[in-house]
C-alpha cells in the first residue's frame, strides 16, 4: 500500500489529508507527487481561501516511506525521480499564494517536519512529536529546508533538532516556535476551522499580499511583488466593500475583485 493524498473543499477550505495508516501517513513518491497536484489545484482555486494539511487518524506523518527511500539507493534512476518530485513538492509549497495551516497530531517527523515548516501557521494537539531523524539515517538534511528551519526556530534550536535528532515534545516545540499554537486533543479542528474560517472570510487580495509581504521580509528578492501585491488592493472592489461593510455595520461579502 503506498497510501493517497484526499481532499475536500468545504466554504471556502481546502481539506488535505495524508494517508497511509499502516505506516503511519508515511509519504511515499506517489504520495508526493499527488500531494504536489492537489495543493496547486486548490492554490489556483478562486473558491478556495485557505489550505489545511492534515494525517488521517492520530499522526499527522511519520515522514517518507524510508522503505521506498532505501530502495532507492539501491537504483540512481529510482533515487533520482524521489528526489525530483520532493523538490518539486517543497517549490510548489514555497510559492502557494493561498495562506496554508498544518493541523499536526501525533508524529509529525522528517519530512513532515519541512512539509509543517511549509505552512505558514502550525496548530498541534497536545501530545504531539516533532523530529528530524535526517542524522540518524545517514541522510544530508537539504539546504533549503535547513534554511527554513533556521529562519523559524533559529540556529541554536536548529543546531539542536538535526545535530541530536531528538524529538521535541509538544511544550518545548511551543518555545521553541516550531508550532504557533498547542491545544487539547479534542479541540484541535474545531480551533483549525476556526482559523480558517476566519481567514477565508477577509479579502482575498489583502490575506494574499500580507502573505507576500511576510514571505518578503525572508527572502528580500519577493519586495517588488509583495509592493506589487499590496497596490493591488487599492481602489479594488473588495476595499470599496469592506470600508462600506464597516461604515454599514454588517459582516462584508468579499470577491476577490
Amino acid at each position: 500500500m503506498t497510501g493517497e493524498i484526499v481532499g475536500d473543499v468545504r466554504e471556502g477550505v481546502g481539506w488535505v489529508t495524508m494517508s497511509n495508516p499502516a505506516r503511519r501517513n508515511a509519504l511515499s513518491t506517489a504520495m508526493l507527487g499527488a500531494l504536489d497536484s492537489l495543493m496547486r489545484g486548490l492554490d489556483d482555486d478562486d473558491d478556495v481561501r485557505t489550505i489545511v494539511l492534515r494525517g488521517a487518524g492520530e499522526t499527522f506523518t511519520a515522514g517518507a516511506d524510508i522503505s521506498e527511500f532505501a530502495s532507492h539507493h539501491d537504483s540512481t534512476g529510482d533515487r533520482a525521480v524521489w528526489e525530483e518530485t520532493l523538490t518539486g513538492l517543497f517549490e510548489t509549497l514555497s510559492g502557494l499564494t493561498t495562506p496554508l495551516i498544518a493541523m499536526i497530531r501525533g508524529h509529525c517527523f522528517g519530512a513532515g517536519m519541512a512539509l509543517a515548516l511549509s505552512a505558514d501557521i502550525r496548530v498541534a494537539a497536545e501530545g504531539s512529536r516533532f523530529a528530524i531523524p535526517a542524522a540518524r539515517l545517514g541522510i544530508g538534511y537539504p539546504f533549503a529546508l535547513a534554511q527554513t528551519l533556521v529562519h523559524v526556530v533559529g540556529p541554536a534550536n536548529a543546531s539542536d533538532m538535526l545535530f541530536t535528532a531528538r524529538a521535541y515534545a509538544d511544550t518545548e516545540a511551543l518555545a521553541a516556535g516550531l508550532i504557533n499554537r498547542l491545544v487539547p486533543a479534542g479541540d484541535l479542528e474545531a480551533d483549525v476551522l476556526g482559523t480558517a474560517q476566519a481567514i477565508a472570510a477577509n479579502a482575498p487580495l489583502a490575506v494574499r499580499a500580507a502573505k507576500a509581504s511576510i514571505k518578503a521580509a525572508a527572502h528580500p528578492s519577493l519586495t517588488v511583488r509583495a509592493q506589487q501585491l499590496i497596490a493591488e488592493t487599492s481602489g479594488s472592489r473588495d476595499e470599496f466593500e469592506g470600508q462600506r461593510a464597516f461604515m454599514e455595520r454588517r459582516a462584508p461579502i468579499f470577491r476577490g475583485l
